[in-house]
């Protein structure tokens, strides 16, 4: 049985598996405008390969349209692409509009940080629905109630933490362990990683992001083999639930480091965080429920090949996805 699931694993890997599923499922997009004489000043344009190996096609123009200088275009390991430049227009930068294009499914939103002359600064997230952006600030009300879908988003598409997220359940399904306990371990993995993503976020710390990214499929990896090793003679203790706490840990910082690229606006600091972590909960108990009751159908329909095909296929997809992820997010760091 052992050798099956290695067999299926390498082959999974050997297909390219892991590369349809990368670090960076949802392609970041962010725009930084700095204004540093009337109608003139710096850019940065940043935007993260998304799942599908493609730059976003997310594009902005200014109402009305300022000239674009200088513009430099940089990679940052193969997986960010920066621009650099300046921007001229014919009057002060808070009398123009922000338009954003070039959405997509796995692009949908882009993060706009400006700081107009003599003016309030602005933050606000542009999406298909409201893809234009007041520069004056007069239209925007920070927090951005996106952050709440931003949250959302992140941990869905981010496949990282739904393997985990899935791990988890089906290590509490193996054991056959009760709904309290269920509740406990998610409860600990939540308290870890909002302790993180908060203590990032204000600055209280600092975490190398190589590292933590090889961390992170560390832990998917070592949910996998606790799925396919057999079950200790021992209930799990305290030691698996503090194991539990630390990977939430893990997780809240990878959660902080992809923030990092959009930002959080620094005058609601504390409530678009919350927003943000919110978001991520509300995903992560979507991802649950979605789970759980895939096999009570399963179950109460009497279909126990079903039920074990299910268990196998995605403790293989676990195990994978981790399996490539762990070598080569170490053989990137090292």
């Amino acid at each position: 049985m052992k050798g099956r699931w290695s067999a299926v694993t390498i082959f999974l890997v050997l297909l390219g598996f892991g590369q349809q599923v990368t670090a960076h499922e949802m392609g970041t997009s962010a725009l930084l405008l700095h204004e540093t004489e009337q109608g003139s000043g710096q850019l940065v344009f940043k935007r993260t390969v998304a799942a599908d190996g493609k730059v976003p096609p997310i594009d902005f123009q200014f109402q009305p349209a300022c000239e674009l200088r200088d513009i430099n275009t940089e990679w940052e390991d193969n997986a960010e692409v920066i621009q650099r430049g300046s921007f001229f227009c014919n009057a002060p930068l808070k009398q123009h509009e922000l338009k954003a294009t070039g959405f997509t499914r796995l692009a949908p939103d882009l993060i706009v940080l400006a700081t107009p002359l003599n003016a309030q600064r602005v933050h606000s997230v542009l999406t298909p629905k409201d893809s234009s952006l007041d520069l004056s600030g007069q239209a925007n009300t920070p927090p951005p109630l996106e952050y709440l879908s931003i949250g959302i988003e992140h941990i869905v598409f981010g496949w990282d933490h739904v393997l985990f997220v899935t791990g988890l359940y089906l290590l509490w399904k193996r054991r056959k362990q009760t709904v309290p306990q269920l509740v406990g371990q998610f409860t600990l993995f939540t308290v870890g990683h909002s302790l993180t993503l908060a203590m990032l976020v204000l600055g209280l710390i600092a975490v190398p992001t190589r590292a933590i990214e090889a961390w992170i499929a560390l832990s998917v990896l070592w949910l996998a083999w606790e799925l396919i090793r057999p079950a200790p003679a021992n209930k799990p203790g305290w030691s698996h639930l503090l194991l539990i706490a630390a990977f939430g840990l893990l997780h809240g910082s990878g959660f902080a480091l992809s923030m990092e690229e959009r930002g959080f606006p620094e005058d609601a600091l504390v409530s678009t965080l919350l927003l943000f972590n919110l978001g991520i909960e509300i995903g992560q108990l979507w991802i649950v429920t979605v789970l759980a009751t895939a096999f009570a159908v399963l179950e109460k329909a009497h279909y126990p090949t079903w039920t074990r095909l299910a268990q196998y296929t995605l403790t293989l997809l676990v195990g994978g996805a981790a399996l490539y992820w762990t070598v080569e997010r170490i053989h990137g760091y090292v």
